[in-house]
């Protein structure tokens, strides 16, 4: 009975931290902690090194996508 009610005990205390920490924190901590990454990098790599290249990646996604929905028309 002693082990029943400690393995009940148990479920009771998890699945509620199981469920926090999958539907609230963790995307949460996804939202603060990526962009935060990000501008560690950088801060680190500096503009020319880090900043503008991803501008240029980010221009390049752009215009590839324009011109694959240009050209399905």
């Amino acid at each position: 009975m002693k082990g029943f009610c400690i393995r009940i005990l148990g479920y009771v205390l998890f699945l509620p931290f199981l469920f926090f920490y999958s539907y609230i924190l963790g995307p949460v901590l996804k939202a603060v902690l990526v962009p935060g990454g990000l501008m560690l990098l950088f801060l680190i790599q500096g503009w020319k090194d880090g900043v503008k290249p991803y501008l240029a990646c980010i221009q390049e996604q752009k215009s590839r996508t324009n011109a694959l929905i240009q050209t399905k028309r």
